[in-house]
């Protein structure tokens, strides 16, 4: 994958305070799949969070969130918040401290990391996750073997660079980090394309 290319997609993005570009109805069907994992006092992790507009909703009175992304322009269209704490860093290099968090966030990031990185991603998260806790790891995912992307999207007006595991095979690798790996497939009415599909990987009891 080119990686300039997709670093100025999202810098593009982050300028035009663009995150998300699918419909309000997926981001429904999210919140609802996620907030029975959001108890008193949750600590949310939510990498590559772009302006956050899935992980803010989650918030409850008690709760706090750390919002992690690599273009500054994102988080500061963050609402201001004392339950929250942004961090700008590459989703790869982001440093867990002592923290743990009760719940995790890798939304439409997978696509654009190299399969090394990937790796490093979950084992990272693995370490980060309390005990408890649940990772939920949500992209595009091919029907049949790996897709790569690379060329002009009408949809996007714009070149886009893109990749798209295949379920099992990325099922596999975050089974590499969790005992428990639970495959989410949204409903078929969200899906755009004919190869590939919204699936969210809810991850829990680390190795």
């Amino acid at each position: 994958m080119d990686k300039r290319v997709i670093d100025q997609f999202w810098r593009q993005r982050a300028t035009e305070g663009g995150g998300r570009w699918t419909e309000p109805e997926m981001l429904d069907y999210e919140l609802s799949m996620l907030t029975p994992y959001v108890g008193a006092n949750c600590h949310i992790l939510d990498l590559g969070s772009g302006p956050a507009a899935l992980s803010t909703r989650l918030l409850g009175p008690s709760c706090r969130l750390t919002a992690v992304d690599k273009y500054q322009s994102f988080l500061d269209s963050i609402p201001s918040d004392p339950r929250i704490n942004t961090v700008c860093s590459d989703v790869v290099n982001f440093s867990y401290t002592t923290a743990t968090y009760d719940l995790i966030l890798l939304f439409g990031v997978v696509t654009h990391l190299d399969l090394a990185e990937e790796l490093a991603v979950y084992e990272n998260a693995a370490r980060g996750l309390a005990d408890s806790g649940v990772l939920a790891v949500k992209n595009q995912s091919s029907h049949h073997g790996e897709k790569q992307v690379d060329g002009y999207s009408e949809s996007l007006k714009c070149h886009y660079v893109g990749r798209y595991p295949d379920i099992p095979g990325q099922a596999a690798r975050l089974g590499r980090f969790f005992g428990k790996v639970e495959i989410r497939h949204y409903p078929p009415a969200f899906d755009k394309w004919p190869d590939t599909t919204h699936v969210c990987f809810l991850c829990s009891s680390r190795k």
